[in-house]
């Protein structure tokens, strides 16, 4: 049971954990708005697990640690390939009554683990906080328009997310206590992990909600990124289910990829306000994205491994 009289002196003690894979240009930001909260310090900590970096991630990291005074973060090395791994590992650790999970690409806001802490003190039960995923524009990066309308239309809407029994990980806050009870995330899982999870607790009798004000500001992705990403959601659906699955399963599946793209695509021309140049040029981004799906899925029908990135 969550519920408390008075969420302002309640407060527990949160552990943030933030995986983090080949992103050395963009972890320091990241880890610098975690350790400047509005949240009483001496009630979080923040953990980086490093998935085995190859860019100098990890060597940046330690050396950033060497350099402050006090104990600003932990870093762990979690060599198992695979994310939902990394956060595993650091729930090994984990001093917090509660977890916070973002990712390393990720910019929370000030007030972020105050307005999830006082979320989920309002509950009672098996509760996880959907907090609000924003986009901002990555200015390291070339991101075409096409993709920029793609994001704020239909990725991570975790208002959507919650009423669904869903969330994912770059904001989503629970008690440690829920991860250990339901044990943490599936590890063989490249993709969709933390959508298995909240979808089992919600199965259990638990409830996924959301907080519009625990905002995390995400980059937004290019054209090439969002095809890896769907490459990656399709192999977590071939992990979790479709390996083993008959032909009905799977012919289910390939049939809800043609009507994503046809109820998108409506959305896309009959919905929006953009120019009929922006829209065809999202149209043929979501063909491309469908195509890539079932590309995918037949690769992995003929033996191909699911892809990590």
């Amino acid at each position: 049971m969550n519920s408390k009289i008075d969420v302002s002196t309640s407060f527990q003690k949160v552990s943030v954990l933030v995986p983090v894979y080949n992103d050395v240009d963009r972890i320091g930001k990241c880890i610098s708005n975690l350790l400047n909260l509005n949240y009483p310090k001496d009630l979080y900590e923040v953990i980086v697990i490093d998935n085995g970096s190859t860019d100098g991630t990890y060597e940046y990291l330690s050396n950033l640690v060497s350099q402050k005074k006090e104990k600003p973060f932990q870093l762990l090395q979690c060599l198992t390939p695979g994310s939902y791994a990394a956060r595993n590992a650091g729930l090994e650790v984990a001093s917090g009554d509660c977890i916070a999970f973002t990712d390393s690409d990720c910019l929370v806001s000030n007030n972020w683990l105050l307005n999830l802490m006082t979320s989920w003190l309002q509950e009672e039960g098996d509760v996880i906080v959907a907090g609000k995923v924003s986009f901002f524009s990555d200015s390291a990066k070339r991101t075409e328009q096409s993709a920029l309308d793609f994001e704020n239309m239909f990725s991570m809407k975790q208002d959507q997310n919650a009423k669904n029994g869903k969330c994912i990980t770059a904001n989503l806050f629970c008690s440690l206590d829920l991860l250990r009870k339901y044990g943490g995330f599936n590890e063989k899982l490249k993709s969709g992990g933390d959508v298995a999870f909240s979808q089992r607790i919600v199965e259990s009798g638990g409830k996924v909600v959301y907080s519009e004000n625990s905002e995390v500001l995400h980059p937004s992705r290019n054209k090439n990124e969002l095809l890896v990403k769907r490459r990656r959601v399709v192999g977590g659906m071939w992990d979790l289910e479709l390996a083993e699955a008959g032909l009905i399963r799977k012919s289910r599946f390939c049939a809800n990829l043609v009507k994503m793209f046809l109820i998108r695509s409506s959305q896309a021309c009959m919905k929006s306000r953009l120019s009929p140049k922006r829209k065809a040029g999202l149209v043929w981004l979501l063909f491309l994205i469908f195509l890539t799906s079932m590309a995918e899925f037949l690769q992995l029908q003929v033996g191909k491994e699911a892809n990590r990135i």
